[in-house]
């Protein structure tokens, strides 16, 4: 009797279903603007829409996404 054990090297990933940007804003960085983007992600992901959140050096980028 034969065992298979698949080891992370085996798994496959699939990539994420593509993302339409709607619109993107780069701001001066906030310590908290995440937790603005959670509330909206949290509050608005059944109607169709997504916000993205990154940050370069003293700026952010606020991103919205149609998903």
């Amino acid at each position: 009797m034969s065992v298979e054990v698949k080891t992370e090297a085996d798994t496959k990933l699939t990539p994420p279903e593509q993302l339409t940007v709607l619109a993107s804003k780069r701001i001066a960085a906030h310590p908290e603007l995440y937790k603005i983007i959670d509330m909206c992600n949290r509050t608005l992901r059944d109607h169709g829409v997504v916000f993205g959140l990154s940050k370069a050096g003293e700026h952010m980028t606020v991103t919205i996404y149609e998903a």
